[in-house]
């Protein structure tokens, strides 16, 4: 690939020698490695959170923003090009977490300054992109990733690898495997989507209410998503491998219903149905002293099917019978 980038030529090209040398991190190599045995060669072009596996050329030239932990660019060694300053960070993240679409120079003041914007803001701005844009070009990124437009600016995705981008694709991998009644390899899909998870969602940038939304909003696919591949697992008979997993979850989500009653069913389907019941009442009574409220009819009814022994507890769709 040849670059053109004037005076930092020579630095990338230095960096992307020393790359070639450098042993490829855990995660990408065996991100890219798993996805290809499962689609073939060549079917991922885009991998999210990764660092750069130099026999793998679908990375050369590659940036990658990931938003799904605390904001983090790696280049296209996986070497971390992430800006220092908070408003180029909160710049990058809006712009990719809408790649392709216009963001308005009102939705992005309002973005970077909530409460009072000052009256320069779109001088400010101006001057926060234009150094963005140096920092990326300095750094190797393709040029002109960030495009001025009448009304704001947009981030062209084409070099850009977006780990929510990444994440959806594979999801919908998912839905396409699971259709088509491939259960193990719709697990797999969403196995490696949840892999794309470093933390909360943009956790560095949370103190600003439109990155706070969007990191929520991540979140919640994210935790979604792992209920669907807990179901489908759960539907593969693997409830005792589950456990481990579910019992992490129930710890950062301990008010999550769902996630409880997956829990309680692996549990129960291992043979610990004690343990299950524990759980039920641990989950009750952090609900009532954070909200007042009782579990949810649904987590009511299984902790007394539980109780009963409830044989319909072993089949398919438990938790909907």
């Amino acid at each position: 690939m040849q670059v053109s980038l004037h005076h930092g030529s020579r630095a990338v090209d230095t960096r992307r020698s020393l790359c070639q040398d450098r042993p490829a991190g855990s995660l990408g190599p065996e991100f890219i490695r798993q996805h290809e045995q499962l689609h073939g060669g060549g079917a991922l072009n885009s991998i999210g959170s990764v660092l750069y596996a130099p026999q793998n050329s679908s990375t050369e030239g590659k940036v990658f923003v990931n938003l799904l932990g605390p904001l983090e660019i790696l280049d296209e060694c996986g070497n971390s090009i992430t800006p220092a300053p908070a408003k180029m960070r909160a710049l990058v993240a809006l712009l990719s977490a809408h790649p392709g679409v216009v963001m308005t120079t009102q939705q992005m003041q309002v973005a970077l300054w909530p409460d009072n914007p000052p009256r320069t803001a779109t001088t400010a701005m101006q001057v926060y992109v234009s150094r963005l844009r140096k920092h990326l070009d300095a750094n190797g990124t393709p040029q002109g990733a960030i495009a001025t437009r009448p009304s704001g600016y947009v981030l062209d995705d084409g070099d850009y690898v977006i780990d929510h981008q990444v994440f959806r694709s594979l999801v919908r991998q998912a839905d396409h495997a699971e259709s088509e009644n491939r259960i193990e390899d719709a697990v797999e899909m969403l196995q490696q989507a949840l892999l794309l998870r470093r933390g909360p969602a943009l956790a560095d940038l949370r103190m600003l209410p439109a990155l706070n939304a969007i990191g929520r909003r991540f979140d919640e696919q994210m935790l979604a998503t792992f209920g669907r591949k807990a179901e489908l697992e759960l539907n593969l008979d693997r409830h005792a491998r589950l456990i481990p997993e579910l019992i992490a979850m129930a710890a950062e989500h301990p008010l999550h219903e769902h996630i409880h009653q997956l829990l309680m069913l692996c549990l129960y389907r291992s043979g610990r149905a004690a343990e299950a019941l524990s759980i039920y009442a641990r989950l009750r009574e952090l609900l009532i002293d954070a909200a007042g409220l009782e579990p949810s009819a649904t987590t009511q009814r299984l902790q007394h099917r539980i109780l009963q022994l409830d044989m319909r507890l072993s089949g398919a769709d438990a938790l909907a019978a």
